[in-house]
């Protein structure tokens, strides 16, 4: 508890300060996380049983934040690269790498490297800064809501084949804390640094705190099947980069798409 709190202390402020600064200093923080969870996903891949293409892992993990920062519309060229690089490679290792081992390889892009970008795309945006703030918000209050609920209140399991420790109370009192984090969020700085789609926002809160759970839930569904309990130990009383960042992983990029939907269509 007291190394969970002590961290908590320590990198949110940390994380505030890196997406006020923006530009390469938010860059390289997310570089990082990408490289040091691609790192995490590459033990838990071989725990599973996959010859691990380290290149492709660590590569993607470095370029893929880097080049989407810079030009978004490269996306579908640079990940069908990565797609042909990894079947020349699974090609030159067979048999033992396969077709499993290369989608496998090709999911972990998609979740964890261009997962990060999304960090810096959203921060790009209009207000970029600003949703960020609201994302991780989310995110954070979620967390702590569910984490002290679940483990005072808690009582029946929310999914105990998958996490065990988890429970509904703590799930409902994360969904409850979620959104009066994100709600105050938004109406607070909007008294002061108005606040686009301000009522929009607020609408979404319920939907991206249960995704942020749904995230959580889903990183320790691919734990359970490696059989292990953190992705790394990097972050004392957290576990590892996707253990802290497995909701953010999922609510940033839906937020991000969902209002380049609204903005492209509705508006």
């Amino acid at each position: 508890m007291i190394k969970r709190v002590i961290t908590a202390v320590v990198g949110i402020p940390l994380m505030v300060v890196l997406i006020f600064l923006g530009g390469n200093y938010f860059l390289g923080a997310v570089m990082l996380l990408s490289l040091l969870a691609s790192v995490e996903l590459g033990r838990i891949l071989r725990r599973l049983g996959v010859d691990v293409m380290l290149s492709l892992l660590y590569t993607g993990a470095i370029l893929f934040p880097l080049l989407l920062s810079f030009e978004p519309s490269w996306l579908p060229s640079f990940f069908a690269f990565f797609l042909f690089s990894g079947a020349m490679i699974m090609v030159s290792r067979y048999p033992q790498s396969d077709f499993s081992s290369i989608s496998m390889h090709l999911f972990g892009l998609l979740y964890v490297p261009i997962g990060f970008a999304h960090f810096l795309l959203l921060r790009g945006m209009q207000q970029g800064m600003l949703l960020v703030g609201y994302a991780f918000s989310i995110v954070w209050l979620t967390d702590i809501g569910a984490y002290f609920i679940g483990t005072y209140l808690g009582k029946h399991p929310l999914y105990a084949s998958i996490s065990p420790n988890k429970t509904v109370e703590g799930s409902v009192g994360g969904l409850l804390s979620g959104m009066i984090g994100g709600i105050l969020y938004a109406i607070v700085l909007n008294r002061y640094m108005p606040l686009d789609n301000m009522g929009f926002l607020i609408f979404l809160t319920p939907v991206l705190s249960i995704i942020g759970q749904f995230g959580d839930l889903f990183e320790s569904a691919i734990k359970r099947q490696a059989r292990v309990k953190d992705s790394s130990q990097i972050l004392p009383g957290h576990g590892g980069v996707l253990d802290r960042f497995d909701s953010a992983l999922w609510v940033i990029p839906l937020l991000y798409h969902i209002l380049r939907i609204r903005t492209q269509i509705f508006l």
